[in-house]
This record gives structure tokens, C-alpha cells and sequence, in this order.
């Protein structure tokens, strides 16, 4: 049971019109109402898709590995949630039939969960990083099958399985990535987060082909930022913030940059992903390429986050190539990065999800990445989450 100390945590006003800044659109508000399945739940994109399925009205069925008050409490406090939010206890996406108790009776599974990090020894990826990606979601898949009432599986993907090397916008110009391209330059050793999405990506479409019960549809997204639904203040995303914060980027930031959106543009694309009658396969979400320096100067836009270690500027490429390669494995950051996100004039084809998501008769405006990193960084103050990353311990 919820205490009132414990709804304030993370159910603060100031802090919930953050995160309910999209608003229901037409089809969200009349659509029928559905059991849905969303793994990953206490993730900053599956916190945000939870409550966002229960803004709207939908009964949300969360596996989390921990029942602990201190890791889903902030779940438990989401309007709807006493009332349409069931826990269930789970292992690992590696062990099979997990995940069949929550999947039971849903209609829709949101596949969220999946791992993200870029170093570690080659024993520590691939039980950390591939089987979770590949076997994980085969263990998924097959309980979708096993339940006869699930008709559509959403799978969170990320567009780097379209386009991994960005140099390649240094000659083609006005280079755009769209559904139809696929990634062929990444493996186990060279960019391994990138090829385990991939081959997450081939095993769930392989699944999908042998059967004829649900549908599957991958969405692509980049680097997801915005306000936190918890006050933990973990994940990649709340990392990169906290090395904004404390001023790791002064006096001046990598020279590079990353598709980017926004983390309640993503929750409310798995909505209405559910609702098309159109949705099957690949979809590229809105997004754009966003320099580094964009990513940390829109802090400067608001008063309330005008932090004095902001960068000035871009380092010089060579200087920075030389200082990532040392610092990369401080960071917990993949050392392809340097190379591979060079590119400057990206433009990603957007065209197939506008048409069947009908984004223009819902209203949809993408927010903009001011939004997205002012009210990030808005919620961290509001939580009072630390800037320290633990992920600078050894430095």
C-alpha cells in the first residue's frame, strides 16, 4: 500500500505536468481499452509507456525482477495504477517461460526491455549484452505465442539498426536513412550494442514470419531524453545528463552527434502503435540528428537550468579522437563512437509512420530538444538527484 510520503516522492505537480506534456489524442481517448504487457516497466522508456497506457485507460501488466517498494514504488503512485497496474515477480528474459504469467490474458506486449551498455569483456557482453537481446526475446516471443489472446507485439528498436556509421553523410549529401535500410557494418566486436539490436531485430522478424497469430511492429528510436518518472536517476540517459551537470564537457564537448527525441513522443508512438490497423513492421519515429553541443547548450535556453560548466564550444576532431580513446573505458562508453557518429546533414524518412499512425489527424507535434533537456533536468532538480555518475568511480 501506497503512503501519502511515498505518492510525493515522485508525484509531484510541478513534476507531473512535465511528464503528461503530451496530451491524449483523439484515438487514445475514444479507442477501446486494452490488457497490455510492457517488459522493461522501471526503464525511462517503459515508466513513461506504463503511464502513459494508464493515462489513457488501458490495464498494464509489469514483470519486474524486484517487488521491492523502493524500485517500482514510483510505479505503484502513477494515477490508475491501484487501480490497473499488476506486478508480477520475474527472473530473466534468459529463462524460459518467465514471462508467461504476465503476458497471460494481454492483447498487446510492448517488448521494452533489453540491455544497454558498450564495454565489457567479451564473456560479460555476450551474457549481458546478446543472450538478453537474442534469446530474451525469442523467450518472449514464444509466450506471446503460447497466450492466444496476444494479437500485436511492439518491439522497442534502435534506428541504428538502419544506420550505424554517419560518415557516410560526409559524401552523400542530404543523406536519409529510412525502414528499408539495414545495418551490415557492426559485430560482436566492433560496435557490439548496435549488433545485438540487430540480430534482436532478424530473430523477432524470423518469429514473427513462421506464424499468423500477432503482428509485430519495431519501433526505431534514438538517443530518448526527458523528464524521469522516478527519482533513481539510473539509466544511459540520466547518465549523459549527470556528465553535463557536473561539468565534464567544459570548456569544450565531443564533436559529434546522435539521433534524438523525445522519451513521451516515444511512450505515446507504442500507444498508437496499438491502435493502427495499419501498424506491421519497421517504423522509423520522428526524430533528428543533434550535435553535442546543441544537446548541452539548450540548458542555457531556461533560467532555471543555466548551469555555469556548459561547454563553449566543440574540441578539434583530432584532439578529441585521442582523448576519447583514453577516456571511453572511464566512461562506460563504446570507442566507435568517435568514428562512426562523424556526421553532420542526417534526414531520417518519417513518411511511413506519419501515414499509417495518422500523426497529423492526432495532432502530434513533436517536442522540441529545449524540452527535452530543460525538463530532464527540471525533474532532477525536483528529485534532487546527484550529478555523480557511479560510472566515474574509477576516474
Amino acid at each position: 500500500m501506497m503512503t501519502s510520503s511515498d505518492k510525493k516522492t515522485t508525484e509531484i505537480d510541478d513534476v507531473t505536468q512535465l511528464l503528461d506534456k503530451v496530451p491524449l489524442t483523439r484515438v487514445e481517448k475514444e479507442g477501446s481499452k486494452k490488457i497490455c504487457c510492457v517488459t522493461g516497466a522501471t526503464s525511462m522508456v517503459g515508466s513513461h509507456l506504463v503511464r502513459r497506457l494508464l493515462r489513457t485507460g488501458h490495464t498494464v501488466h509489469a514483470p519486474v525482477r524486484s517487488l521491492d517498494d523502493s524500485k517500482i514504488n514510483f510505479l505503484k503512485a502513477m494515477p490508475g495504477a491501484n487501480e490497473r497496474l499488476k506486478f508480477f515477480k520475474v527472473t530473466s528474459l534468459t529463462d524460459s517461460g518467465a514471462y508467461d504469467k504476465s503476458i497471460s490474458g494481454c492483447e498487446v506486449v510492448h517488448h521494452v526491455a533489453s540491455p544497454f551498455f558498450m564495454v565489457g569483456s567479451k564473456k560479460k557482453i555476450e551474457e549481458k549484452l546478446f543472450a538478453p537481446a537474442i534469446y530474451g526475446t525469442e523467450n518472449i516471443l514464444t509466450s506471446c505465442s503460447k497466450t492466444k489472446t496476444v494479437k500485436k507485439v511492439i518491439l522497442t528498436g534502435t534506428v541504428l539498426t538502419a544506420a550505424s556509421d554517419f560518415r557516410r553523410s560526409l559524401e552523400i549529401p542530404n543523406w536519409t536513412v529510412s525502414e528499408d535500410d539495414r545495418d551490415s557494418t557492426t559485430s560482436q566486436n566492433d560496435f557490439p550494442y548496435v549488433h545485438s539490436k540487430v540480430l534482436q531485430e532478424q530473430r523477432a522478424e524470423k518469429m514473427a514470419a513462421s506464424q499468423n497469430q500477432w503482428e509485430l511492429v519495431t519501433l526505431l528510436i534514438g538517443g530518448t531524453f526527458g523528464p524521469m518518472c522516478s527519482a533513481h536517476g539510473s539509466g544511459i540517459n540520466a547518465m549523459f545528463l549527470k556528465y553535463v551537470r557536473m561539468g565534464l564537457f567544459f570548456p569544450a564537448c565531443p564533436p559529434v552527434g546522435f539521433p534524438m527525441q523525445d522519451v513521451r513522443d516515444v511512450a505515446l508512438m507504442h500507444s498508437l502503435a496499438m491502435y493502427s490497423k495499419k501498424s506491421k513492421g519497421r517504423y522509423i519515429v520522428p526524430q533528428r540528428l543533434v550535435r553535442f553541443y546543441e544537446f548541452c547548450h539548450v540548458l542555457r535556453s531556461d533560467d532555471r537550468t543555466k548551469w555555469k560548466l556548459l561547454p563553449l564550444f566543440e574540441m578539434p576532431t583530432f584532439f578529441f579522437k585521442w582523448l576519447f580513446g583514453k577516456l571511453s573505458p572511464i566512461l562506460g562508453i563504446d570507442k566507435a563512437i568517435p568514428e562512426r557518429m562523424w556526421g553532420t546533414n542526417i534526414k531520417f524518412d518519417i513518411k511511413k509512420i506519419h501515414r499509417d499512425f495518422d500523426l497529423e489527424n492526432q495532432g502530434y507535434k513533436p517536442l522540441h530538444i529545449r524540452e527535452s533537456m530543460v525538463d530532464m533536468d527540471l525533474s532532477f532538480q525536483k528529485f534532487k538527484i546527484s550529478s555523480f555518475s557511479k560510472s566515474l568511480d574509477r576516474y
